[in-house]
């Protein structure tokens, strides 16, 4: 049985998580400035692997052997989601979106996720999610079609500009189904090493795509440049990724998911810091409306008649 979630442990471990990741589109922004959305998924990936790699050898063979064993395609899937997948829609689409906005199209997560631990995991969907949900997509359309969501902070998004922000969508469906897919695996396993064995395997087939361009790209990054990609290696994948499973075998996975919505807010935050980027009354507008529905649909009110029951 998930345990509820007034553990202060993963409510403060979630936090930290969140803290982190919501600086994440921040680095990437600046990253994609330099370089593709493939080389920045092999900037931030190959180390990665070379890590999770050497940590497994090291320290974690005899628990990585059993996770391989135990659960060779959970794993496989779950790696190739959260590394490839995820990353290439996310960073093709932050071309044409703003950090901001970016943030709230990944705040998606939790409506996704609960939809699918529905299916798959039995989770309870009631008609107070229901409600959630399309006061979500209500929000999301405001967002895309009338937030500042192109590449120049000062203008309408135009329409030839919307498939990017429909890329960026693809990111948290990736996500969404890495966290359904992996959850049950965690049971009997270590989240540390279940996450050194996905990021190992979903970052391999990217050392077969290391030639002299790449190279020569990542060789001529300015200081500022090698920060961003380190957070985003070390930070956001080898430590963030480590919190999120952890608190995935702990919890439901809708209930996880619930604190995503945090990083619209911070991300916003750390913009307006950094940058001073501001966000349109539409993109306010918008944002609210979705963070609202997701916040309703991801609530677990025993009084809500179940329209989906084990």
């Amino acid at each position: 049985m998930a345990k509820r979630t007034s553990n202060p442990a993963i409510f403060l471990l979630l936090l930290l998580t969140f803290l982190i990741w919501s600086n994440s589109f921040i680095a990437i922004k600046l990253l994609l400035a330099r370089m593709s959305a493939f080389d920045l998924v092999r900037l931030r990936f190959l180390p990665v692997g070379i890590i999770s790699i050497g940590m497994i050898l090291l320290f974690h063979r005899a628990a990585a052997w059993r996770i391989l064993r135990a659960h060779p395609l959970r794993v496989t899937l779950g790696g190739l989601l959260m590394v490839i997948s995820y990353n290439l829609f996310l960073n093709s689409g932050m071309r044409y979106v703003q950090p901001n906005a970016a943030s709230l199209l990944i705040a998606t997560n939790p409506l996704i996720t609960l939809l699918l631990a529905v299916r798959f995991l039995h989770e309870p969907f009631t008609r107070r999610r229901l409600l959630g949900t399309l006061a979500t997509f209500a929000g999301l359309a405001l967002v895309v079609l009338l937030g500042r969501v192109g590449g120049a902070g000062g203008t309408w998004i135009a329409l030839d500009k919307v498939p990017y922000a429909l890329l960026v969508l693809g990111g948290p469906i990736s996500w969404a189904a890495a966290t359904i897919i992996i959850k049950p695996a965690l049971k009997d396993h270590s989240p540390l090493v279940f996450n050194f064995v996905s990021l190992a395997i979903g970052s391999l087939p990217l050392f077969f795509f290391v030639d002299r361009p790449f190279i020569g790209m990542a060789l001529s990054l300015r200081p500022l440049e090698y920060g961003a990609a380190a957070f985003l290696s070390i930070a956001c994948t080898i430590l963030a990724f480590s919190f999120w499973n952890i608190a995935i075998k702990n919890w439901r996975a809708s209930n996880v998911s619930l604190f995503v919505y945090l990083n619209p807010p911070l991300t916003a935050l750390f913009t307006w810091l950094f940058f001073g980027i501001g966000i349109t009354f539409y993109f306010l507008a918008g944002g609210i409306i979705m963070l609202a529905g997701i916040l309703i649909a991801t609530m677990d009110l025993q009084k809500d008649a179940a329209i989906v029951t084990e």
